[in-house]
C-alpha cells in the first residue's frame, strides 16, 4: 500500500482527514502525521511516505517551504496542498515547488477520491510482494490492527498529553497508559503499532526540547541508542509502558525542577482564569488580564513567549477541546452545547468550529461514532 503523511497544526482536522477516507480501499494508508514542517521533515526521514498531504499555513515553517524541502530529500514524494486558502499566489508558488494537487477546505470524500485518483499515475510502482506483505502486517495479520483504527481515540489523547505536559498536569501519566491500552489491540512491533508509540515518544522529547533539557538529562546511561532502539528494546507492550511513563516522569521532574519564575507563574495564573471562564462568551484577552490584575499587553507577551500562542488562541482552544468533550457524550443539543463552550449563537459555533476544522460539531460526531 501507498503510505501517507498528514501535515496539519490542528489535531481535530488530522483526525478528520484520518476519518474522512477509507484509505484501504483506495489503496493508501496513513502512516504517520506532523503538527508542524520540522516535525513533518523527521517523520518523513523515519517513514518515506509517497504522499504527503500539507497545510499551508503553519507555524515555524510553512508549506510552501516544507514542500521545497521534502522535494529536495525525496525527489519522487507526491505533495498535495491542503488550505482554507483560495489564493492565486498560492496556486502559483505551489506549481513552482512540485506540489501536484491541491484541495480546498472544506472538502468531501468524493473530493478526495478524485484527488486520489489524479495522482495515482504519479506515485511509485509497489512491487505486489511487499504490498502484500504490508496488508498483512498492517490490516490482515494476527494481532494487527487496521491503519487508522485506533487513531481517533488516540489522537484525542495526544491532544490532552500535550496539554498536560505545558500545565504540568498531575494526571498525565494516566493518559499515557490510557494511550498505550488503546494500542495493545495492534500486533506488538507492527508499522502501525510502531508509529503511535514513536508519536507518544516525540510528543515528550519535542516539550523537553522547547523547555531546553538536554537529552544527557532526559535519557539514562544508553545515550547511543536511538529513541526508536530503545522503544524496540521493551520487547513488549508492559515493557514498553514501563519505560514511556518512566520517560514521561523523568521529564516532568525536570519540568517540576525548574524554579519558578514570575512570567511562568503569571502564565499559569492566566491559565487557570481561562479555565474557570471559558464559558463566558465575553471573555477576552483585557478581561483575563484584569483578572490576574496585570496589563493586558504586557499579559499578550507573556503568554506567546510561555506557550507559542495568543491568549486568545489558547481560548478558542479550550472551548473547542470540551465542545468536543460533549460532543462525544452525545444526547446532547447544539444550542446547549454551544452555550456551554461560550458561544451565544450555535451557528456562529457551528461556523466556526467548521473554519477551523474543516467539519462541523454534526458531522465530527457522527465521523467518530461510524
Amino acid at each position: 500500500m501507498y503510505k501517507v503523511m498528514i501535515v496539519d497544526d490542528e489535531p481535530l482536522f488530522r483526525d478528520y482527514l484520518r476519518l474522512k477516507m477509507d484509505w484501504q480501499r483506495h489503496g493508501f494508508r496513513v502512516c504517520c502525521e506532523a503538527r508542524n514542517g520540522r516535525e513533518a521533515l523527521h517523520e518523513a526521514e523515519k517513514h518515506q511516505p509517497h504522499l504527503a498531504l500539507v497545510d499551508i499555513n503553519m507555524p515555524f515553517m510553512d508549506g510552501i517551504e516544507l514542500a521545497v524541502k521534502l522535494k529536495e530529500r525525496f525527489e519522487r514524494i507526491v505533495i498535495v496542498f491542503i488550505s482554507g486558502h483560495n489564493e492565486f499566489e498560492y496556486l502559483q508558488k505551489a506549481v513552482r515547488t512540485g506540489v501536484q494537487d491541491y484541495l480546498l477546505k472544506p472538502f468531501n470524500e468524493e473530493e478526495m477520491s478524485a484527488m486520489l485518483a489524479r495522482i495515482r499515475p504519479k506515485l511509485p510502482q509497489l512491487p505486489r510482494e511487499r504490498e502484500a506483505e504490508q496488508e498483512e502486517a498492517e490490516g490482515n495479520g494476527p494481532g494487527a490492527s487496521p491503519a487508522g483504527q485506533e487513531a481517533p481515540d488516540l489522537s484525542s489523547i495526544r491532544d490532552v498529553i500535550v496539554l498536560g505536559l505545558r500545565m504540568k498536569d498531575a494526571d498525565i501519566l494516566d493518559e499515557v497508559r490510557k494511550a498505550i491500552r488503546q494500542l495493545r489491540s495492534c500486533k506488538w512491533g507492527s508499522e502501525y503499532a510502531d508509529a503511535m508509540m514513536m508519536g507518544l515518544v516525540s510528543l515528550v522529547l519535542t516539550f523537553a526540547g522547547e523547555r531546553g533539557f538536554s537529552y544527557s538529562r532526559v535519557w539514562d546511561s544508553e545515550g547511543d541508542k536511538s529513541p526508536f532502539e530503545r522503544l524496540k528494546a521493551c520487547g513488549s507492550w508492559e515493557g514498553a509502558e514501563e519505560w514511556l511513563t518512566a520517560l514521561y516522569r523523568r521529564v516532568i521532574q525536570l519540568t517540576e525542577d525548574v524554579k519558578p519564575t514570575k512570567a511562568s507563574n503569571l502564565f499559569a495564573a492566566a491559565i487557570q482564569y481561562i479555565e474557570q471562564h471559558y464559558a463566558d462568551a465575553e471573555l477576552s484577552a483585557e478581561q483575563v488580564a484584569g483578572g490576574v490584575y496585570v496589563d493586558p499587553s504586557y499579559l499578550r507577551r507573556v503568554f506567546r513567549k510561555e506557550s507559542g500562542y495568543s491568549i486568545v488562541d489558547h481560548i478558542t482552544h479550550i472551548r473547542m477541546k470540551k465542545a468536543r468533550v460533549l460532543l462525544l457524550e452525545g444526547n446532547r443539543k447544539l444550542a446547549d452545547i454551544s452555550e456551554s463552550v461560550g458561544y451565544a449563537d450555535p451557528n456562529y459555533f457551528s461556523k466556526s468550529f467548521k473554519k477551523r476544522f474543516g467539519v462541523t460539531p454534526t458531522e465530527y460526531e457522527q465521523l467518530v461514532r461510524k
